[in-house]
């Protein structure tokens, strides 16, 4: 058999379709109920940086944010896929001294901040900080200094740190198959999952109890999580009771603390901005959030397509529907 992704979007212009995006659409709620959109046969897909709440949850095995006093500010700043503003730097900066440490510990490279204006400030002198993992390589450096481990190696991948991750991640997505391995873009090991896995370890991390200091990190401070114009941040902006990581390669990870539901949604092109459009229609479907303007979001769910001159020439459509998933 092969995987069968579902249309879930369309982008026409002058009433012709120009680009459709496929991709699967999971449900998974507080009564272990399962639907889906588009059949995936339980194809793994790596997680990229939605893994980031998984891989902390590590945190509370090692009681590293007692040990640390760490902030529900620090602990979403070490979630993050940040835009490397100012005030993400200075608390990943005083994170890393609580630790005794500094920024040429980190192993992640330094790249440009997804921030323009800070990348214009920086001018190309961009240091490991600015990299939107560094808050996750923060968090790694610091379990790795309060337990003694060599924080030379802490990427590597049969560091002790990153065999308890590994361990961690499939215990929160409930599955005790071997994970499939490669590495992330920032260096550090990054693992994959069937997307239901994947619902059930956000589930895990955000509608139970047990990982309330990231749960609560996400929900209070959403701008830490991403920055300007990032698409989790918008999305948890959305709700106060919506937490959200998206990932690369065209993940989005939704959960809703409230009604204890988690939404991943997975775009094969990995358009960032047809991701958003289906994602926030997602929720509008299923009751999450009201139905929001376009003009107040433009960056997430502005549907107009236009010309250069800002000329309406068409629009983005989803075309799925509640109906259309199949209970597993």
């Amino acid at each position: 058999m092969k995987q069968q992704p579902a249309l879930l979007l369309q982008q026409k212009r002058s009433n012709l379709v120009e680009q459709e995006f496929y991709g699967y659409i999971v449900l998974y709620d507080k009564n272990k109920n399962l639907k889906k959109l588009g059949d995936d046969l339980n194809y793994p897909f790596f997680h990229r940086s939605s893994a980031k709440p998984l891989q902390a949850a590590v945190l509370k095995d090692f009681n590293t944010d007692k040990y640390y006093n760490l902030t529900e500010e620090e602990i979403a700043a070490c979630c993050a896929s940040h835009t490397g503003e100012k005030v993400h730097i200075e608390i990943l900066k005083n994170l890393l001294k609580k630790g005794g440490l500094s920024e040429d510990n980190l192993k992640c490279p330094p790249i440009e901040p997804l921030n323009k204006d800070e990348q214009i400030k920086f001018a190309g002198k961009y240091s490991p900080l600015h990299n939107n993992c560094s808050g996750k390589h923060t968090l790694m450096l610091l379990i790795c200094n309060q337990m003694g481990w060599n924080i030379e190696s802490y990427i590597e991948q049969n560091h002790p740190l990153q065999i308890k991750i590994y361990k961690k991640i499939q215990q929160l997505c409930e599955t005790q198959e071997e994970l499939p391995f490669t590495l992330d873009g920032c260096g550090a090991p990054n693992f994959a999952t069937s997307l239901t896995e994947l619902a059930k370890g956000f589930y895990n991390v955000f509608c139970t109890n047990e990982y309330e200091a990231i749960k609560n990190a996400f929900l209070h401070h959403p701008y830490l999580i991403g920055g300007n114009h990032r698409p989790d941040t918008e999305i948890m902006q959305l709700s106060p009771y919506i937490c959200a990581k998206a990932g690369a390669g065209g993940l989005m990870c939704i959960a809703n603390t409230l009604s204890s539901e988690i939404l991943v949604i997975k775009l094969l092109e990995a358009d960032m901005k047809a991701r958003s459009i289906v994602a926030v229609d997602a929720m509008i479907k299923f009751g999450w959030i009201d139905k929001i303007s376009s003009t107040d979001y433009t960056l997430l769910y502005n549907k107009t397509v236009t010309t250069e001159r800002e000329k309406p020439v068409g629009e983005y459509s989803t075309v799925f529907d509640i109906k259309d998933f199949t209970t597993y």
